[in-house]
């Protein structure tokens, strides 16, 4: 039957396609309870944003992004800029701190 190895084919691709399957991993922030920052999480492979809200000192909200990386920027309460992020390794659930 020529059916199944089409078959196959189609779906290899879609697998090479899809590219890295997705991972997650904690955002924290570092400050202490009761102290409010503005975290801003970025996917790098897809630059789309995964994560955009105000973490309590010592909480974390978990993102899932498309490879294996995370960006994480903050800014304080009455700032207008968030402070440039740097790339994290975001898998397996692990714990990025800002």
């Amino acid at each position: 039957m020529t059916l199944k190895p089409v078959a196959l084919f189609a779906i290899a691709a879609l697998l090479v396609e899809s590219g890295a399957l997705a991972e997650s991993c904690q955002v924290q922030s570092a400050s202490q309870p009761g102290q409010w920052k503005f975290v801003r999480a970025y996917d790098p492979d897809t630059g789309k944003v995964v994560l955009q809200q105000p973490i309590n000192g010592g909480d974390s909200k978990e993102v899932t992004v498309a490879g294996d990386h995370v960006r994480v920027e903050y800014k304080l309460p009455g700032h207008t800029h968030y402070e440039a992020g740097v790339v994290s390794p975001c898998k397996g659930g692990n714990v990025v701190r800002t």
